[in-house]
């Protein structure tokens, strides 16, 4: 075992919870997430801690100084979930455990006696640490010489660790992604994955007892599909995701009683390896989707359309040879939004989720050609993305281009226009201009409108008229014929009453 002195300042809760449970007897550390991160230098998001308490023991004394216990599972995991002053922690026994046919919930818990035999229960080893309130830190499996190296290793033997519990295979995904360590375990190498030359590379990969994740949960696995798309070096975690197999794995998801299989990516697989012209992109597919994705601001719906913005490339009906010989997959962009939108749906993500994310896919190639049109051209596209029915609002619309400027910008860094500063400098000034528009010249409802409807009822006659007053007041300042301006709106109103009402009358006439 490996014990080094480090010098940390843990919040006043934990330093409360560990010299309650010292100076009553009992061994107590924080562990996990939280001494990883402290050694990497980073603030941990949350501290757990364990004991040689049991849970009766933990709650006994926590209440005795003033903490309230707002949960307990103490009898299947020896966990009590403590709450002081807005902050909560939760505090385990020293625990073993079995796995069974779940693959994910231990079908065995039992207490043990110490802290080396809690922290070999554990999936990797830089999660694998405890650390007590002196400072002092325990490792028993080399977790702060993985940290040192940058790797990222299961605790003991990885097929073990992945078939006792199958989330720990997209965990190790997301922990690649999160840190951006390299993965690397024990037993038989797969040959290289990826372009060689490309930061995605993989001299090496490994296989992951896949069929093991038919047992989780759809809810889990997308939970962790999105922690690791939200990562830092989300691309390093997707390239595992793919090597592994793991992409094309499947989980499940009980509708009506009944456990249904939910296949979970296997649309990337064709990706890998799939050329493009090399007069635009200096990446294959798959590795140019990854580098888009690193690319793109850390935005859940932006991150996914980029992961999908060209899943369907390479695909018959898609994939055709240009005059050069060269691959081109023309129209692609309407095709992966159709398939976005079958595996978003299939994923259960929110119908609003799905649509934007759709709406981002099928549209992530029109900017290119308007890099050499003028305004009138983004004005008409904005025109008829505003009178589409598709945003409530002008706030919503130019949230959504903005979004689109974000994928435009990824997609087009992840290509040889990336190391073009000039052509990228105008992109980002197409973005920019088109937003603007979008907030400034495009009302999507007539509640956009710089009048409102009282406004509008004091200046009609008729005051069965207002729906369409308005209405027409909304198509003119979409049209940008008319300003959004209170002044101009009101004197349009006058305009189009008084010519309302002369064609009424040269009919009755």
């Amino acid at each position: 075992m490996n014990i080094v002195k480090r010098q940390f300042i843990l919040p006043p809760i934990i330093n409360k919870i560990l010299t309650l449970l010292t100076a009553t007897g009992y061994e107590a550390y924080v562990v996990g997430g939280a001494v990883r991160d402290l050694l990497l230098g980073k603030t941990p998001g949350d501290f757990d801690v364990t004991t040689s308490a049991r849970p009766q023991q933990v709650i006994e004394l926590l209440t005795g100084a003033g903490f309230s216990i707002i949960g307990e599972l103490g009898q299947n995991f020896g966990v009590v979930v403590a709450r002081q002053a807005g902050q909560t922690v939760e505090i385990a026994t020293f625990r073993g455990e079995a796995y069974g046919t779940d693959a994910h919930k231990p079908e065995q818990v039992w207490y043990c006696e110490d802290l080396r035999g809690d922290l070999s229960r554990r999936d990797f080893t830089v999660n694998a640490m405890a650390l007590d309130k002196l400072g002092n830190v325990y490792d028993y499996h080399g977790g702060q010489q993985d940290l040192e190296e940058q790797v990222l290793r299961t605790v003991g033997d990885a097929e073990t660790r992945y078939r006792e519990d199958a989330l720990r295979m997209y965990r190790a995904c997301r922990f690649v992604a999160q840190l951006g360590f390299d993965y690397v375990q024990n037993g038989q190498q797969k040959p290289a994955f990826g372009q060689q030359g490309t930061p995605y590379y993989l001299p090496c990969s490994y296989s992951f007892p896949v069929a093991r994740s038919a047992g989780l949960s759809l809810e889990r696995v997308r939970t962790e599909l999105d922690k690791l798309l939200l990562s830092k070096h989300a691309g390093k975690g997707l390239m595992l995701l793919l090597a592994t197999g793991l992409a094309s794995a499947s989980c499940r998801e009980r509708v009506s009683g009944v456990d249904c299989e939910i296949a979970v990516l296997p649309e990337l697989e064709h990706l890998a390896g799939l050329p493009q012209n090399q007069r635009f992109h200096c990446y294959p597919v798959w590795e140019h989707t990854l580098a888009a994705v690193d690319n793109s601001p850390r935005q859940l719906a932006v991150r996914w359309a980029l992961l999908l913005h060209d899943v369907a490339k390479g695909l018959p009906g898609i994939r055709k040879l240009n005059q050069e010989g060269q691959p081109s997959d023309h129209g692609h962009e309407a095709e992966s939004a159709v398939m976005a939108e079958a595996i978003l749906t299939r994923l259960r993500y929110p119908s609003s989720f799905t649509k934007r994310v759709v709406w981002l896919v099928a549209r992530h190639m029109r900017f290119a050609p308007m890099l050499v049109t003028g305004e009138r051209m983004l004005l008409r596209w904005l025109r008829s993305e505003a009178a589409a029915g598709i945003f409530k609002d002008n706030a919503e619309m130019t949230n959504a281009f903005k979004q689109l400027v974000a994928v435009f910008l990824a997609d087009m860094g992840a290509t040889h226009a990336g190391k073009n500063a000039e052509l990228m400098a105008e992109g980002r000034a197409l973005g920019d201009a088109v937003v603007e528009l979008a907030r400034s010249k495009m009302p999507v409802h007539t509640k956009d409108l710089a009048i409102n409807g009282q406004d509008v009822l004091t200046l009609l006659a008729d005051k069965t008229q207002i729906k369409f007053a308005m209405q027409y007041l909304l198509q003119r300042v979409q049209s940008t014929s008319l300003p959004n301006e209170k002044a101009a709106l009101s004197e349009a109103v006058k305009g189009w009453q008084k010519r309302h009402y002369q064609k009424e009358g040269n009919q009755d006439a």
